[in-house]
């Protein structure tokens, strides 16, 4: 059995239900803040993992970290922050409302990161009146972009329709990936830090670049402070 880890990042406009795919694609609910929950948006970063198999292949498996973004016009920089080194993006376009302020900015944002590779959950699904021609008009906006040969899967987490197949498509999407490049030189991009009595200081973040173990020396930059790794998990896990 092989094991390969991939992140993936959601992208779109606010209350396209980003946040409810996530929870009903891995059972996590991503929003973790009172105030997210509250309000019924995505404000800081949220953190998911999914287990994937291969389509095609029974001996392999994708070790999936997603992460889940705010849509809101004032928390672009949070989105930012969420997809800087992502393999496959996730662009959500909710069926009732269509292509949305930010669902282009979402995607220029993606294209100019450099991210190549998207599959689009059309959401709502259940609540489209002509779903050929929400689809088509999706198309058409991603058609000069990256992402115009990618697929489109239709979903409901009220009725759970297109999960299944999203799922299999985001499989099939990392299948054609490459794994990430480990170049001997770890990168822990921070996106949280907090402190636990009894455990220290906690950063939480996406790795690239390499693996970090425990009793690993780091650099905290940009202050050039030195320090060293106690433990190490990965979604709850040593």
């Amino acid at each position: 059995m092989t094991e390969k880890h991939f992140i993936l990042a959601t992208a779109g406009h606010v209350d396209h239900g980003k946040s409810a795919l996530v929870k009903s694609l891995t059972g996590t609910d991503p929003d973790r803040l009172p105030e997210e929950k509250a309000r019924k948006i995505t404000i800081d970063l949220g953190f998911a993992p999914l287990e994937l198999a291969s389509p095609d292949n029974p001996d392999a498996r994708f070790s999936v970290g997603i992460i889940d973004v705010p849509g809101h016009e004032d928390f672009v920089k949070n989105m930012v922050a969420g997809v800087g080194s992502i393999d496959l993006a996730l662009l959500v376009v909710a069926a009732d409302d269509g292509w949305m302020a930010q669902t282009e900015e979402h995607l220029r944002i993606l294209a100019h990161l450099g991210v190549r590779r998207a599959v689009v959950a059309l959401t709502k699904i259940d609540l489209a009146t002509a779903e050929e021609v929400v689809e088509g008009e999706v198309r058409e906006q991603l058609r000069d972009s990256p992402f115009a040969d990618a697929a489109i899967v239709k979903t409901s987490v009220v009725s759970d329709r297109g999960l299944d197949q999203l799922k299999t498509q985001l499989a099939r999407e990392f299948c054609f990936l490459p794994p990430p490049r480990d170049i001997g030189k770890p990168r822990l991009f921070v996106d949280r830090t907090f402190s636990l009595r009894g455990v220290g200081t906690v950063v939480t973040g996406t790795v690239s670049g390499g693996e970090f173990t425990r009793g690993n020396s780091v650099v905290i930059q940009p202050r050039g402070q030195h320090s060293k790794i106690r433990s190490a998990q990965n979604h709850n896990r040593s």
